[in-house]
């Protein structure tokens, strides 16, 4: 099971943004943001993290020119890695933050798709899957969700 956390932006009082503005992030170690890096984060659109990184990454590559043992630079680079890999949905959180988005639940669920299904359900009116039908039995299976929509569910 993965855990997502839902980033909406804001807007006007009361009025809903579109679902394709609803930004899910899942938390956990990213293998893209460890092998990629800074590309991951300017994938991301995290821009200021990315710079960061590069300008780390940058003094890395200075030190190492400076004297630092190439052994030294590769374990730092595999730490900043490592530490990017594991933290980097969380630098894209915040510049989510920075760009007006809040974080409004957190879903646990298998894949990204039965995340937005958990979502995109949970604001459904109570007693009607998003298909129109009634629920059903179907309300018992669907993943965990948790935040500010937590009183919408059925």
């Amino acid at each position: 099971m993965a855990v997502y956390t839902v980033h909406i932006p804001q807007g006007r009082w009361g009025e809903r943004p579109t679902p394709e503005r609803i930004v899910f992030l899942r938390d956990g170690f990213s293998l893209a943001a460890f092998a990629l890096g800074p590309l991951w984060l300017l994938w991301r659109r995290a821009w200021l993290p990315a710079a960061l990184w590069t300008v780390l990454l940058v003094a890395i590559g200075a030190l190492a020119a400076a004297g630092l043992s190439p052994e030294a630079a590769s374990a730092l680079e595999i730490a900043l890695g490592v530490l990017l890999g594991l933290e980097g949905s969380r630098l894209v959180a915040w510049s989510l933050a920075r760009r007006g988005f809040s974080e409004s639940a957190v879903i646990v669920a298998e894949s990204l798709s039965e995340a937005e299904e958990a979502f995109f359900g949970s604001l459904q009116p109570s007693g009607v899957s998003a298909g129109g039908s009634a629920a059903g039995g179907a309300a018992a299976t669907r993943p965990a969700i948790g935040g500010l929509f937590e009183e919408l569910r059925p």
